[in-house]
């Protein structure tokens, strides 16, 4: 724990020192308060929060998750000539890295959801909001690691359009040509196991922004109704093997 402790420490220095967590920060601020005057009624601010977190919240953790990576890419030889395991390591970037997405998060939603009259409601955002983020960080700390950083970019970018966007539009195609929509459950199963898609269903259903009754829903109907035990599988199922997969890469690297 010692070792993890330390990682965390360094990951919050280095985050200090970075020019381009600073204007993260930056824009998170900027991102709030334009939020805010777009968008200044509690249910329509709910509804733009949610987009905004869903395609700019996710690049943004990626990137963070990223530049972790290189970093300690850069820095290898250094980090693994002191007692530390791949776990360590790996364990103490993230947790470093993703308070860092957290006070972004914070920086960018509260303000707005203060002034707008939200507070009932941003815990609920915030947590939903945390564990998709926490996803994509890992996601994107995996890539830092592993890729140089224009191809680990490129990767970075491919893999956020994927989750926000290609995932759906896959099912989509598969609806219309493969037959998939008469397989109502694995449909629903395969939108729900998109960490995107179920941060947005668990968003819309858990803040009680769209009007949504489970009692008509032939398929998923126990999904939906404990959306939050849904997402949160989802969102631990990911970061599990995210990171489970980073840390072999990481014990296999040679610096």
């Amino acid at each position: 724990m010692n070792r993890i402790a330390a990682i965390f420490r360094w990951e919050l220095l280095l985050a200090l020192r970075n020019r381009f967590m600073l204007a993260f920060a930056i824009a998170s601020i900027l991102g709030g308060v334009t939020l805010l005057a777009a968008a200044p009624a509690p249910e329509t601010l709910a509804m733009a929060a949610i987009q905004v977190i869903l395609f700019f919240g996710s690049l943004l953790a990626f990137l963070v998750g990223w530049s972790s990576g290189q970093q300690a890419r850069a820095e290898g030889a250094f980090l693994f000539a002191q007692p530390i395991g791949a776990g360590e390591l790996v364990v103490g970037k993230v947790l470093g890295a993703g308070s860092w997405c957290l006070a972004l998060l914070l920086l960018f939603l509260a303000p707005a959801a203060i002034q707008a009259g939200m507070t009932d409601t941003l815990l609920t955002l915030i947590l939903l909001a945390s564990g998709y983020a926490l996803v994509c960080l890992s996601a994107g700390l995996l890539i830092g690691l592993s890729a140089a950083p224009v191809p680990g970019l490129l990767a970075v970018l491919m893999s956020w359009v994927i989750l926000v966007a290609g995932w759906e539009l896959g099912l989509l195609v598969l609806a219309e040509i493969g037959g998939i929509a008469s397989l109502p459950a694995l449909f629903v199963t395969l939108l729900l196991v998109n960490p995107a898609g179920v941060f947005r269903i668990g968003a819309l259903v858990g803040l009680e922004t769209i009007p949504f009754d489970t009692a008509e829903l032939e398929t998923g109907r126990l999904a939906f109704d404990y959306i939050w035990t849904t997402a949160g599988t989802v969102f631990i199922g990911w970061i599990l093997a995210i990171l489970t997969l980073t840390i072999w890469r990481v014990g296999r690297a040679e610096f």
